[in-house]
């Protein structure tokens, strides 16, 4: 099923289940299971004044495809201005997607400061489209059109530690919601991975994202822009951060990840 499909059905139940199309290796694409409790929260609270202001995202274990889900939420706290929401998707009752979201009301201020708008030096029409070739990709990539924008690939060996292109769903949904956004962020591989000489696992095992407010609408069928870079990496672990962009160059949010890199480095 397309992403909507998920999308739709978060808004309306907290019990699920995802099919084996959107598959990560042996478990079910973080992106999805994170858009799918943010999807339930937004949609059973019902904050219409507040904007999303930034997710942290636990993945505590793999889910696995075909397994019933179950989606539920605890509201905090609730100030004037700032709410925060606890939500989790769960298999067997077991955690394994744990969300903390946090809302926030505008606010009249003084402080204003936005930065320039991004130039970007290729368009989708230049990027390199990741291709799906079943049984070798993830499935999920079946219903995304990623195009890759800088040079070094996953598994060259490169010391250039930076992935960065455009994004979007192969089936627009409706509306490009904050859950469509974070689905598409986790959908590119980790920026370590052009370090590596071979394949080896890597899993996201945090992650945050502060979605900057307001912004400009976005259309169904628009390209994002991500850009992703390693800052640390040692001991099996490594620290990224992301800036994602609106096609007219303005920021939308900020990504930051901690991955285990699971390599066997040769003696």
């Amino acid at each position: 099923m397309i992403y909507s499909y998920y999308e739709e059905l978060a808004k309306t139940t907290n019990k699920l289940t995802v099919d084996n199309s959107w598959s990560q290796g042996r478990s079910v694409f973080g992106g999805l299971t994170a858009a799918m409790v943010l999807t339930h929260i937004e949609t059973q609270t019902g904050f219409k004044d507040s904007d999303l202001r930034t997710i942290n995202v636990h993945f505590c274990g793999a889910a696995i495809e075909g397994v019933p889900c179950e989606l539920q939420y605890k509201i905090l706290s609730e100030g004037r201005s700032v709410i925060q929401i606890e939500g989790q998707l769960l298999q067997e009752g077991a955690i394994k997607t744990q969300v903390i979201a946090c809302f926030g009301r505008g606010r009249l201020s003084g402080v204003h400061l936005s930065p320039a708008p991004l130039a970007f030096a290729k368009s989708p029409q230049e990027g390199i489209k990741l291709p799906f070739v079943k049984g070798v990709a993830p499935g999920f990539i079946e219903y995304l059109d990623t195009r890759f924008t800088s040079t070094a690939i996953p598994y060259s060996g490169s010391s250039e530690a930076v992935i960065s292109g455009w994004m979007r769903f192969n089936e627009a949904p409706e509306i490009f919601s904050d859950s469509a956004i974070l689905a598409l962020i986790d959908a590119w591989p980790p920026a370590v991975m052009p370090m590596l000489n071979r394949p080896a696992p890597t899993s996201s095992i945090t992650w945050n994202v502060e979605f900057i407010q307001p912004r400009e609408a976005l259309a169904a069928d628009d390209y994002l822009y991500y850009h992703c870079e390693v800052v640390q990496a040692d001991r099996g672990y490594a620290h990224t951060e992301a800036k994602i962009y609106h096609p007219n160059g303005q920021l939308l949010a900020l990504s930051r990840q901690l991955v285990g890199v699971y390599d066997k480095p040769k003696n």
